[in-house]
């Protein structure tokens, strides 16, 4: 191929449409599309998160021999192993999960709000339930709850084994239709997509996803997004999430919240202090050759007071 994405995707074995996708997203900085993609076909590290209120990174690292994540408070990193076989992790004091998750999970929890805070979260897109967990953890320490949210029973089930500690209330819903009354103070919407932000974790799937998975899932982000704007409490904060740098699920999705929701878009990069290279407008996005975390996407909304 002639042109240099398509030389690239040849090289490193990446469909086409996939390296556009990820050229596009880095736009400026379209030079580092080859470290991507070198990035995707790497091993990822284990990451662990340490459960706020029940053990430090420090402690964690010390007790499994790993080494302290550089940007989430509770991220610690092995070398390799099981990380199933480790006691912290058997005793619920410690998960696995990327840090990139766990940025997103504490962005949300140190979004500012304005009005009176009444401590009600909401993960509207819960299962498998990695940051349900993480902000359960969170929301109890200040005294607050989490309501989860996730359509499939058997996920369901796997929310509810991994916050059975936590003030974690699960429902078996669908995010767009829950059920649930108005007035949340914070809600995550991780929704449902591509997943090309997390190549590296299923190596095959770059071959089985099509262009044409795109536009279904959009529809959905958007769906989604709306739910979580009903739910929010004016002066409350959504923020939307996608383990997928494309465009079309990213900036689009909340360029179309914002017009059509009269949400106001925060400076997202004020909740991920210390992370560089997080891209130029106000969203974060993180890449696994800039960060090592999966290429997560977030941008927090806030629902203007009266």
């Amino acid at each position: 191929p002639k042109d240099p994405v398509g030389r690239l995707a040849f090289e490193h074995a990446h469909p086409l449409w996939i390296a556009q996708v990820f050229a596009d997203s880095l736009g400026a900085a379209a030079g580092e599309l080859a470290d991507v993609l070198i990035a995707d076909d790497a091993r990822p590290a284990v990451h662990l998160v340490a459960r706020p209120g029940e053990i430090s990174a420090e402690e964690l690292a010390l007790v499994t021999g790993g080494e302290i994540g550089p940007y989430s408070p509770y991220a610690v990193h092995l070398d390799g192993g099981d990380p199933g076989q480790l006691e912290a992790v058997r005793q619920g004091l410690a998960g696995v999960q990327d840090e990139g998750s766990q940025l997103v999970a504490r962005a949300l929890s140190i979004a500012p709000l304005e009005g009176e805070d009444s401590g009600r979260w909401l993960d509207l897109c819960a299962g498998p339930g990695g940051k349900a967990a993480l902000l359960g953890a969170l929301a109890g320490i200040e005294g607050g709850r989490l309501d989860a949210v996730e359509p499939v029973e058997h996920r369901a089930e796997l929310i509810r084994k991994t916050t059975r500690e936590l003030p974690v209330d699960v429902h078996v819903a669908d995010g767009r239709e829950s059920g649930l009354e108005p007035g949340y103070d914070r809600i995550l919407v991780d929704a449902p997509c591509t997943g090309l932000g997390a190549l590296r974790r299923r190596p095959e799937a770059r071959w089985r996803r099509q262009p044409s998975d795109v536009a279904p899932l959009v529809k959905l982000q958007r769906e989604l997004l709306a739910a979580a704007i009903e739910l929010v409490r004016p002066g409350g904060v959504v923020l939307y999430s996608t383990c997928s740098p494309h465009l079309s699920e990213t900036l689009a999705v909340v360029a179309d919240a914002v017009r059509r929701h009269g949400v106001v878009e925060l400076d997202t990069k004020e909740l991920v202090p210390g992370v560089p290279d997080v891209g130029d407008g106000s969203s974060v996005q993180l890449w696994p050759h800039r960060h090592g975390t999966d290429a997560m996407f977030m941008a927090a909304l806030r629902k203007p007071l009266a």
